[in-house]
């Protein structure tokens, strides 16, 4: 199975899966709630103290595992992150937090033992890395996301236009 993921839209794994007749599911991985590390403070803005709620999830498609995600939020924005079952975005939505816009990096690596064998690929194998900000209408960030999507499994594409110079210059040609 090889998905095509859009690099323009914003949308939930939950979402993506179904538009293309997939099933997805989660296996929890892990979830807390504690002090915020440095990264996450710079990441979500927030200040030394703050807590942070951390979800940690493998994602599948028709069963098959997809990609590893490591959600962490703002613990005003999930209190509780045992409420997360399926879709994230779904339970951000429902408590009035739903982001509209994302900043999202990428790059290949190497999945080490762990990651390989959660992935169902062998060690070594390529992936994508994605690390996502996510905010609201009214520019508060809500997510930091860092995910690993099997290189093998998924092709991400960016529509990109090309803006019009004012006037063109013979020598520019």
């Amino acid at each position: 199975m090889r998905l095509e993921q859009p690099l323009s839209r914003l949308s939930s794994f939950t979402d993506d899966m179904s538009a293309r007749g997939l099933k997805s599911s989660a296996v929890m991985l892990s979830r807390s709630t504690g002090p915020a590390s440095t990264d996450e403070l710079m990441a979500l803005g927030l200040s030394p103290g703050d807590l942070v709620s951390r979800v940690n999830r493998l994602r599948l498609a028709n069963g098959i595992p997809m990609a590893i995600e490591n959600a962490v939020l703002p613990s005003r924005v999930l209190p509780d992150p045992s409420v997360v079952k399926q879709s994230l975005y779904a339970v951000l939505h429902d408590q009035g937090f739903m982001p509209t816009r994302a900043l999202q990096r990428l790059h290949a690596v190497l999945l080490n033992e762990e990651q390989a064998a959660l992935l169902g690929v062998p060690p070594q194998s390529p992936a994508l890395y994605i690390e996502r900000r996510s905010f609201t209408a009214t520019g508060e960030v809500v997510e930091f996301t860092s995910s690993y999507y099997r290189g093998d499994a998924y092709d991400f594409v960016a529509e990109l236009t090309i803006s019009q110079p004012e006037r063109m210059h013979n020598d520019d040609a």
